[in-house]
């Protein structure tokens, strides 16, 4: 019997674009998160006496500023190879696109495979064997699990890939392949990378996606760590999800139907924040709040959205004080009552505002939304539009959200003024 660790996509020591635009980000600790998480993975690992690690690519995260990244990975790798731990690793496209990497001698106790072809290590010791190729280049397109050899016989066979598969939601496709690729090469365990959300695809064999040891935004939300695997009689006879992140990225969805006024929005608000802080475990939370349904209070949320947002920013503060950071706060509510009355009355009002609601969702199907976006881009910095960014606006995705905001914040605007005049 013997145990090991599967891990991935670590990104050690990802820029957090974006940040500064956000006064109250606990940026120091965001920008740290990635290292105390691989910590912990280094931690976990002596604890539970592992035969070895796995890293499925992107332990990097693009080119470094300086040295430090590589120095902080070498201390801890020569804490694994103190405890006899090697680390088997391939490189991936995050990985592929570091030139400094080049620059510094990989550690005693850390093997990186091949990115020329497939190649396979031997641990006779476990009967273990193995398989794997590294990126060569960022941008792979072609099928590297077709080139993996076929099972040792008489040996507990593990693929190590980083892969996109055959596509996941907000991935880029690379090294796509198919399941059956997989399976089709007799290996018990195949130890994929690049995806960030945790997923087993399969149990005969195991095909498994261990995600991100550390969220960074807002898209890669709950538990983040790694995999770690029992085997006994060549078989994989326990598959445990250890978390190792060190801070929580929650999206909290409040529903305000029916709520009568602010005090039970307020309430509402305070009873989510709260159990979701507890879910994290003690964790310090980073949250984005969304608030939905039918109130007859919706149009004064979306009248002024800056001032409700300081509002629930100040209820964070109150409940969590410096464990709770939120990111953003969404109104997505609906009117119940008022919006009905002023459609239904023929005023010049109710026909502007008709013709808000009117405004098509799909960018595509907006006149002139491409010339306005490509204003905005000419005035605001690059990397509020990162891929990271609450504003990548090569997404629809986000052209819509944005749309379905605005026409909100003016619907609830001009009933809460044109109501009053």
């Amino acid at each position: 019997m013997f145990k090991f660790i599967h891990a991935a996509d670590v990104h050690l020591d990802s820029p957090l674009r974006g940040l500064s635009k956000y006064e109250s980000a606990p940026a120091e600790s965001l920008r740290s998160a990635c290292r105390k998480a691989f910590e912990n993975l280094v931690d976990l690992a002596i604890e539970e006496q592992v035969a070895f690690v796995l890293l499925a690519g992107d332990l990097y995260d693009g080119e470094w500023n300086d040295f430090s990244t590589g120095i902080f990975l070498s201390r801890q790798m020569g804490r694994l190879g103190k405890n006899n731990i090697p680390i088997f690793a391939v490189a991936g496209n995050h990985d592929a696109a570091n030139r400094m990497t080049k620059a510094l001698d990989v550690p005693a106790n850390m093997k990186i495979l091949s990115s020329r072809k497939v190649e396979t290590i031997k641990l006779d010791n476990y009967s273990v064997a193995i398989h794997g190729r590294s990126f060569g280049t960022q941008h792979v397109d072609k099928n590297i699990a077709s080139e993996f050899v076929a099972a040792e016989k008489g040996m507990f066979n593990i693929g190590l890939l980083h892969t996109s598969l055959d596509g996941r939601e907000g991935h880029a496709p690379y090294a796509p392949c198919k399941i059956d690729d997989l399976r089709s090469k007799g290996y018990q365990y195949w130890a994929l990378g690049h995806v960030h959300k945790q997923e087993i695809v399969s149990e005969e064999p195991h095909i498994i996606f261990p995600g991100c040891i550390q969220g960074r935004h807002i898209r890669e939300t709950g538990p983040k760590g790694c995999i770690l695997v029992t085997v006994e009689d060549g078989s994989v006879s326990e598959i445990e999800k250890c978390p190792l992140d060190v801070l929580r990225w929650v999206y909290n969805r409040i529903d305000l139907t029916d709520a009568p006024d602010m005090t039970e929005v307020l309430e509402r608000t305070r009873i989510s924040i709260s159990n979701e802080g507890m879910s994290a475990e003690g964790r310090p939370v980073a949250m984005r709040v969304h608030f939905e349904g039918a109130t007859g209070i919706s149009n004064e949320l979306a009248a002024y959205p800056e001032r409700f947002e300081q509002r629930i920013k100040a209820l964070g503060a109150e409940i969590a004080g410096d464990r709770l950071w939120i990111e953003k706060v969404e109104i997505a509510t609906v009117s119940k009552l008022n919006l009905d009355a002023v459609l239904a009355d023929g005023s010049a009002l109710g026909r502007l505002l008709e013709d808000i609601l009117a405004t098509p969702s799909k960018p595509e199907d907006i006149s002139g939304l491409e010339d306005t976006v490509a204003g905005v881009r000419q005035k605001i910095p690059s990397e509020a539009f990162s891929d990271d960014s609450l504003f990548n606006l090569d997404e629809p995705q986000t052209l819509e959200r944005l749309v379905d905001e605005a026409k909100q914040m003016l619907v609830g605007r001009l009933l809460m003024d044109g109501g009053a005049k």
